[in-house]
């Protein structure tokens, strides 16, 4: 959950509050096209450097709006293993709103797959760290058969160390039908690019979800159960040795309800 300790500063984050203000201003009239608000229960082993083995209530929401839209993710990590010294529990919560182009300029900018550009801002907070503020750029992609594609460039700032990183993170979901069932992969990749002799992290989190409630014969969408791993590669940036081995391949199982 955590890369590194990074903080921002207060004129950035004051811009963008200013900015969206701005934008919702003009565009107040409708201002909301979708919200959604998701229940998980995820059980995770396999973990290198957090405990072992993990369990975790998740809850995401989603917002899609006339001026962009808004993604907010909070967990509650809690150890399973009982001889694990460490903390027995954490959280970790994060914001991103995005402000579209094309639909605060009112213009269709897509062209062949590329769908849109948006000013994107990641925030987020771990127990016992400051908040982190990372603004970046957006794009969305119309990619045949994918329910949404979006890639983003962040550049990170750390406290002590300025401007010291940047990250790339991809965000996708992919449905699809078989006999069995209804089902959908959706998952996140980031790459972190070692900025100030910081270890380059890969993280990549795909999940495969099942639509358990249509196969009980309720309304399709809201129940699914997932199957879900984790590779990562210097995970929390810290280099991994033949000392302490922070490359891992975590793996889970999940429990999740779309309220909306």
């Amino acid at each position: 959950m955590k890369y590194s300790t990074l903080t921002g500063k207060g004129s950035l984050s004051t811009a963008c509050i200013s900015l969206l203000c701005t934008a919702f201003s003009a565009h107040a009239g409708d201002f909301v096209n979708y919200q959604s608000f998701d229940a998980s229960l995820y059980v995770q082993g396999g973990n290198k450097v957090d405990p072992q083995d993990t369990i975790s209530p998740i809850f995401e929401a989603f917002g899609d709006y006339s001026i962009g839209d808004m993604y907010v993710y909070s967990i509650w990590q809690n150890a399973l293993n009982h001889n694990y010294q460490g903390t027995g529990s954490t959280y970790y919560y994060k914001f991103v709103p995005r402000l579209s182009m094309s639909k605060i300029f009112n213009t269709d900018l897509s062209y062949g797959i590329f769908k849109d550009i948006s000013f994107a801002q990641w925030i987020d907070r771990t127990q016992g760290y400051d908040y982190q503020y990372m603004p970046g750029i957006g794009l969305d992609w119309n990619v045949p058969g994918f329910a949404w594609l979006r890639s983003m460039y962040y550049f990170e700032h750390n406290e002590q160390l300025g401007w010291n990183d940047r990250r790339l993170h991809i965000d996708y979901g992919y449905p699809f039908s078989t006999k069995w069932g209804d089902f959908r992969i959706v998952g996140t990749f980031d790459q972190t690019f070692g900025g100030s002799g910081q270890a380059k992290t890969t993280d990549f989190k795909p999940e495969l979800h099942y639509d358990l409630g249509k196969a009980l014969g309720q309304k399709p969408g809201h129940l699914w159960t997932g199957l879900i791993i984790e590779p990562i590669k210097n995970k929390y940036k810290i280099q991994s040795t033949r000392y302490y081995d922070t490359d891992q391949a975590s793996y889970g199982v999940s429990i999740r309800y779309s309220f909306f």
